[in-house]
């Protein structure tokens, strides 16, 4: 129930805040003094605004004191009972910010969320974001939630992590912080041997923020990502094909990156490893089934796929013993009487 009022409370006033010049400032002295050009109307009863003011103070004292319990209670009685209050984003940031003092990381998060998608037009909206992204790459560095009992350090988070990252992009897509989220998740995901959902994070990093500084590096990683997807030649090449694809398209759209040589060792390994799987069925239909037409296309796609490979100079001299055995097989035609006039008795050199 107290969702759906709060909900209804930020509907009515969305039009309002978008024209509002609130400014609410915080002094040891006075405490919380509000600047800006609301009027008397909108502030509403005195009585209840100097209420919801005294509480703010409360809060902040305990704050300031080290009483992060008492300042959040304060804080959450603010934006709960009175979510339509000029107090209430702040009183939100606040307690994320006490939240984030006593290390619960999830609570602190989540009350910035709130923020986010409740008041939009808050003025502090990018420091939101960002502390968002600050919260999460803690738990990415291994930093630990608050201790249970006061005594043991709570699990690593990455999941978590994992999860307010996707958030941040999900609600503030056109953030600053959104390629750098999906960056973060997929390295996470590659970190927990997650491959295809680091996949998936880079895929859209790429196709959404094009523009982003972290382009390239996510090329380079999508490349990467798929060749420890390949399992070797004698596999279906699919990955194989993928990741030469994204080394390819990182080496033409990034010439300047610095890890250059990178995609260029990539790109040779994972073309060695096509090379090779095209050599396997060159030498199948050459040794198993005598059909040295077919073993002719593949050993030449070999020699196409990675020309400078060990496996192209392999490939080249499979091709050479295929002509000169091609070769003696016409001489011993041309020795031998062979009927013209049925094609049953027509022997095809290319096989032998």
């Amino acid at each position: 129930m107290r969702k759906i009022i709060f909900i209804i409370s930020l509907t009515s006033l969305v039009t309002f805040f978008k024209s509002a010049n609130s400014d609410l400032v915080w002094n040891p002295v006075d405490g919380w003094q509000y600047h800006g050009d609301l009027s008397k109307t909108f502030i509403g009863d005195p009585k209840e605004f100097e209420h919801i003011r005294s509480l703010m103070n409360i809060a902040r004292d305990s704050y300031e004191k080290g009483k992060y319990r008492k300042a959040i209670k304060m804080y959450r009685r603010v934006w709960e009972r009175y979510p339509g209050s000029i107090f209430a984003p702040e009183a939100l940031y606040q307690t994320a910010l006490s939240e984030h003092d006593r290390n619960s990381y999830r609570r602190a998060f989540n009350a910035l969320t709130t923020i986010i998608l409740g008041y939009p037009d808050y003025e502090k909206y990018n420091t939101v974001v960002r502390m968002q992204f600050s919260i999460a790459t803690d738990l990415y560095e291994g930093e630990r939630a608050r201790y249970f009992w006061g005594l043991l350090p709570g699990f690593k988070g990455y999941d978590r992590a994992i999860t307010q990252y996707e958030t941040m992009v999900a609600n503030a897509p056109f953030s600053e912080y959104a390629p750098m989220a999906l960056m973060k998740a997929a390295e996470l995901h590659i970190k927990l041997e997650d491959d295809i959902y680091a996949l998936d994070s880079l895929d859209r990093l790429i196709n959404n923020y094009p523009e982003s500084m972290l382009a390239g590096d996510a090329y380079l990683m999508l490349a990467q990502t798929f060749s420890r997807l390949v399992d070797g030649p004698y596999y279906d090449q699919g990955a194989t094909r993928e990741a030469i694809n994204y080394f390819e398209d990182f080496l033409i759209l990034f010439p300047e990156h610095p890890n250059i040589k990178e995609g260029e060792d990539g790109l040779a390994e994972m073309k060695s490893v096509e090379a090779q799987s095209q050599m396997l069925k060159g030498d199948f239909y050459f040794y198993k089934w005598k059909d040295m037409r077919a073993a002719k296309v593949f050993y030449n796609e070999a020699i196409t796929t990675a020309p400078e490979s060990p496996e192209a100079e392999l490939a080249k001299e499979k091709l050479a013993l295929i002509d000169a055995r091609m070769k003696e097989v016409v001489e011993i035609i041309k020795d031998s009487l062979i009927p013209t006039s049925d094609d049953e008795g027509v022997v095809d050199p290319t096989k032998f």
